[in-house]
């Protein structure tokens, strides 16, 4: 919050920032008490807020339906050092992945059930230790002692581990970053994300688990995981480990056909990802009914041919330097490298999710900023607005048959997505001596979908489990100043835009399916903030480096 104080006699006037007086987050009825409050005060002077807006009406399911592969089979290294994290990532697998432990020697164990996996215990010894930082004094000479260290670490990796024929997961125990902090090291996570792929390992850390407490106390024992000495906290976060680890092995949902769609189906997104001062990688992946997912980048002077490749081959590609180029030198390239993803010459069902953040640029597709957007009727990625070649170089839905594009804007554009709040009435007695009804708002937290304009919806993520703060409590009331240390999760919005439709397609249906998909995960059971092909290219930037 900033502060801006009075005016001195002399003085310029000055501001301050300062933390939010009560905390993380309001609870939505705060959130509604205050606008009430203001709507008094703005009244007299001509404004009112708007009206609740209702759900939208939709055919398409709220949750879409989980198809994973049919009894895949997956290799994942463990490079612990401890017996203990190898233990349990072992019960985790048993326990949190649902699997039937099988054959187990000291260096691997197989797990069967929906799917099959082998762990495989390696040592890496001194490999994912902190990386050594210099006391030079000298700045540039410090850089080049640690560049030198990295480099040596490297070569002592692949040494130990050399490059496998087909890329698979591993698991590497290694400490956090406050821990190498603490003991002056360097961090080597960015170190291995960089190296690691390069051998096809797609690399997931994991922090070391503990040894259980010899006298644990009675709320130590109740923290412990069913039957084991393994506090619940551990277990979680080795399920959590392996799930990554699944998804980087190319474990992901089949892609869901939306309501009315028969036959084959591809969904497709072009994610823009920060690579740096004025660089971005592009990515194109696309996932298809009967096809695995494939990623492709956009060719460069160094690398001038790109085929689709298998989406666990893209850290391999991301960590190489492939498909980086210059927002300001590559907008007509750019604009190319997008038009085709819309498949322009293709018949089949189809459609593109694109976020409008960077995308919208006026030398990139400025049909999609919200002044210029023009629904049904498309304009191709390059084309200026203004240009007089537009009008004929529209496109409508009959002359690109089984295309759709939706349009995505998340709550950090600008804060041009608002939190939303579900707001109800319910008829309750007016008194305890009369059987009157009487309407009383409550509010609270709905998920599902919010109609806000002719073609725009607001998608609303249900809580997560990990936040059930009460929806009674709140953080307004003097008597209770213990409220206000409480943590509050607020939904947060993405803004849906069916921009270009089919002829009978019902935009609810469309933005409702859209909305579902940042649900459609197997490595995790939290709704994201993107569908769940935008999610995967954003993970994909951690090994932008």
């Amino acid at each position: 919050m900033t502060y801006r104080y009075p005016d001195k006699t002399g003085t310029p006037p000055t501001r301050s920032t300062h933390d939010h007086p009560v905390g993380h987050g309001y609870q939505p009825r705060d959130h509604m008490e205050v606008l009430a409050q203001v709507a008094q005060q703005l009244e007299e002077r001509g404004l009112a807020p708007l009206a609740p807006a209702p759900k939208a009406r939709t055919r398409a399911k709220t949750l879409l339906p989980l198809k994973l592969p049919d009894t895949p089979t997956y290799v994942i290294e463990v490079w612990a050092s401890s017996d203990r994290t190898w233990q349990g990532l072992q019960v985790a697998a048993a326990a949190k992945l649902g699997l039937t432990p099988g054959h187990s020697t000291v260096t691997s164990a197989d797990f069967t059930g929906p799917i099959n996996v082998t762990l495989q215990r390696c040592d890496p010894q001194d490999l994912t230790a902190g990386l050594p930082r210099s006391t030079n004094a000298d700045k540039a000479a410090r850089r080049v002692e640690y560049e030198k260290s990295e480099t040596e670490r490297a070569a002592r990796i692949a040494e130990a581990f050399p490059r496998l024929d087909q890329p698979i997961a591993c698991i590497a125990e290694m400490e956090g970053a406050a821990y190498f902090s603490r003991t002056r090291q360097g961090d080597p996570k960015k170190l291995f994300k960089k190296t690691l792929p390069s051998l096809r390992r797609n690399v997931q850390c994991l922090r070391p688990i503990t040894p259980a407490n010899p006298n644990p106390s009675k709320a130590a024992l109740a923290k412990r995981f069913p039957g084991t000495d393994f506090t619940t906290t551990d277990i979680e976060r080795a399920a959590s480990a392996l799930n990554d680890a699944l998804r980087q092995a190319g474990h992901l949902p089949k892609v869901a056909v939306p309501q009315g769609i028969e036959g084959p189906f591809e969904l497709t997104t072009v994610w823009l990802a920060p690579a740096g001062d004025r660089m971005i990688v592009p990515i194109l992946i696309r996932q298809h009914t009967h096809e695995e997912p494939t990623a492709q980048l956009m060719p460069t002077p160094g690398s001038p041919t790109e085929y689709p490749m298998p989406l666990t081959a893209l850290p391999e590609a991301l960590t190489a330097g492939r498909g980086r180029v210059a927002t300001r030198t590559s907008r007509a390239a750019l604009a190319e490298f997008i038009t085709g993803a819309l498949a322009l010459d293709s018949t089949a069902n189809r459609l593109l999710l694109v976020r409008r953040a960077r995308m919208s640029d006026k030398e990139i597709w400025p049909w999609l900023q919200d002044s210029r957007i023009m629904f049904d009727q498309l304009v191709l990625p390059g084309v200026y607005m203004t240009d007089p070649a537009v009008a004929p170089g529209i496109r409508k839905p009959g002359d690109q048959p089984g295309l759709r594009i939706i349009r995505l804007r998340e709550r950090s554009d600008r804060d041009a997505v608002p939190r939303a709040f579900g707001v109800s009435e319910e008829m309750v007695k007016a008194s305890e001596e009369t059987e009157e009804l009487t309407p009383v708002a409550r509010y609270g937290r709905y998920s599902g979908l919010v109609q806000i304009g002719e073609r725009a919806f607001w998608g609303i993520n249900p809580r997560s489990a990990q936040n059930q703060t009460a929806l009674g409590l709140t953080k307004l009331d003097p008597a209770n100043l213990n409220n206000r240390t409480k943590t509050c999760s607020n939904p947060t919005s993405l803004e849906v835009v069916p921009a270009f439709l089919q002829e009978g397609d019902n935009p609810a249906d469309w933005a409702m399916y859209t909305h579902a998909q940042r649900r459609l995960h197997a490595h995790t059971t939290i709704a994201t903030t993107w569908p769940a092909v935008l999610h995967l290219a954003e993970l994909m930037q951690e090994y932008i480096l």
